[in-house]
């Protein structure tokens, strides 16, 4: 028979428990998704440490790691990297906004597909570089013309993406939502919109690397405005491989942590939430 009284044991051994699980589960998910960064690194320190490569082509991790230490110590490379991602996070959302706009507008309509996406596709196969001594011309030898054509590294393949979502809503469903007296703006938002969005987070995903892509290389030709390609450059001149590595590292350990912390974690959401996958 029971008493009514709650072993005090149980009660505190279960959250012990829960809670070593846990530190056991983030640590193989930091094994698992790490090991291949400590085996280049240790490749790395190999291939330096057994003489292969010349040092002032390949200097060893210890000097690039303080390298990277002493640059953001001296906060030189912490106001260039806040430089650098302000200039992507606008020039990214500016590029997403025309995209997913330009997308939905002329997707559902085949007139304005017909003449527009051919032009889209068309200057996927230009890189968007090209288009910078343009953007100089325009608006100066600046971080304008730098935002410009992050914006519109952005924007290519953020189209593309948003046709081809739209080409993907199940036929059924459109004429399931006509026939209810849908038209329209109301269509688009209620219907179109929500049934792309899985796919436009694919589209998010692929067009912010286009925009770093963009950024990095218009940054090392407009060396006058402030950002991380202006120091990639500026180690390039002054022949300083440690401070160029150093910067490349500060752009890998940011892609990383975006992927992981932001699009991975919306990715899942947005599957959760559209019933495309279990919620764990």
């Amino acid at each position: 028979m029971s008493t009514g009284v709650t072993d005090p044991t149980t009660t505190t051994a279960a959250p012990a428990q829960s809670l070593g699980d846990r530190v056991r589960g983030i640590a193989w998910q930091v094994v698992r998704k790490g090991w291949f960064i400590a085996l280049l690194i240790f490749l790395w320190w190999l291939v330096t440490a057994a003489g292969w490569v010349d040092p002032y082509k390949l200097p060893s991790p210890s000097t690039v790691f303080s390298t990277l230490g002493s640059l953001f110590t001296e906060r030189a490379l912490l106001d260039d990297l806040g430089a650098t991602l302000l200039r992507l996070v606008e020039g990214w959302a500016i590029g997403v906004a025309a995209g997913v706009l330009l997308g939905i507008l002329t997707g559902g309509t085949p007139f304005l597909e017909d003449g527009i996406r051919p032009v889209i596709a068309g200057l996927q196969s230009v890189p968007t570089i090209a288009f910078l001594p343009l953007a100089i011309l325009w608006f100066g030898f600046n971080g304008t013309a730098v935002l410009v054509i992050t914006a519109f590294g952005t924007f290519k393949p953020m189209a593309i993406a948003t046709y081809g979502a739209m080409h993907q809503v199940n036929p059924t469903l459109m004429m399931a939502g006509r026939a209810m007296g849908a038209r329209g703006l109301f269509l688009q938002r209620t219907l179109i919109f929500p049934a792309i969005v899985p796919n436009l987070v694919t589209g998010l995903k692929m067009s912010w690397a286009f925009a770093w892509r963009a950024l990095m290389a218009a940054e090392i030709v407009v060396t006058g405005a402030q950002g991380l390609g202006g120091v990639l450059e500026l180690g390039r001149e002054i022949g300083a491989i440690d401070v160029v590595m150093a910067v490349i590292i500060v752009i890998l350990v940011v892609g990383l942590v975006t992927e992981q912390l932001l699009f991975t974690r919306l990715e899942r959401w947005v599957n959760r939430r559209w019933g495309l996958e279990g919620a764990s």
